[in-house]
């Protein structure tokens, strides 16, 4: 049922640019925030001759919102100034959220002294509140990112979109025990890790290799290459379950897409429903 061969799912993604108050710090280009749309997909999707190439094609898309929550035309980035916002403080998200049930709302600031986080798995509750939202520090967002190496490769959002998407740490409480869908990071398919993994080794724990290639460790941007195909099926469960109302079917003409466009609008589903007679 969770298989990615199923169908695939587009995101529509908003992200809110917060500068300080003069505009000088925290300014992210439009280029850069499409660049890190690029990065998740090209590690979600395993593209070919992409550093997520050797990964599990998820068959999850994302892209920039091009309808705004009133349905207005957008190029799916906002921008503030605000040095309380930036500084990851005061309720931005109350103010700047877009339907959280209908976009992935992602925010750039200082991320409170963190590259990145989520304010809670999908599984505790946070779906559909303004909180809701992945939180990236400005300067680890996008490729070839002004933090520098080993984190400006925008391997950070696509951590925490996992996050988002309903995977713990590959680290998770540790070792866990044989009962791998209830303990550790309750995926069977990723190797279990004592501890988080940092720079790029080879390291063993709990009686094998470490998953230090994997998204949801620690390790460095170019380290990280792959979601395992469990991890694959979990996250497409949290969509089916928590968050049915976030993605839109990918389609070509042929799906019913009538027009073109991507998705599946009223019109498609008129002329399907006409050839079922």
């Amino acid at each position: 049922e969770y298989d990615p061969s199923v169908v695939k799912w587009r995101i529509p993604v908003v992200v809110h640019v917060i500068r300080n108050s003069t505009g000088t710090l925290g300014h992210i280009s439009e280029s850069m925030v499409q660049s890190q749309i690029d990065i998740l997909n090209e590690d979600f999707l395993a593209l070919a001759g992409s550093f997520g190439a050797d990964g599990t094609d998820v068959q999850v898309e994302f892209f920039l919102a091009t309808e705004d929550p009133s349905g207005n035309p957008t190029n799916g980035i906002t921008y503030s100034n605000n040095t309380t916002w930036y500084n990851d403080q005061g309720g931005y998200y109350v103010s700047l959220a877009w339907d959280t049930n209908r976009y992935l709302n992602i925010y750039t600031n200082q991320a409170s002294g963190a590259l990145g986080y989520v304010p809670d798995l999908p599984q505790g509750g946070i779906v559909g509140s303004s909180a809701d939202r992945v939180v990236i520090f400005w300067r680890a967002f996008g490729r070839n990112a002004p933090i520098g190496p080993p984190y400006n490769q925008g391997r950070t959002a696509t951590h925490e979109v996992g996050h988002y998407l309903g995977l713990y740490h590959t680290f998770q409480s540790g070792c866990g025990t044989s009962a791998c869908y209830s303990t550790g990071d309750r995926i069977c398919d990723t190797p279990a890790e004592s501890n988080p993994r940092f720079g790029c080794p080879i390291a063993s724990s709990c009686g094998s290799i470490d998953p230090t290639d994997n998204y949801m460790d620690y390790t460095d941007d170019l380290c990280m290459e792959r979601f395992t195909p469990e991890q694959s099926r979990r996250m497409r469960c949290t969509m089916t379950w928590y968050r049915p109302n976030l993605a839109q079917l990918a389609c070509t003409p042929a799906d019913g897409d009538v027009d073109g466009s991507g998705t599946v609008d009223v019109e498609d589903l008129l002329n399907v429903l006409a050839d079922w007679g």
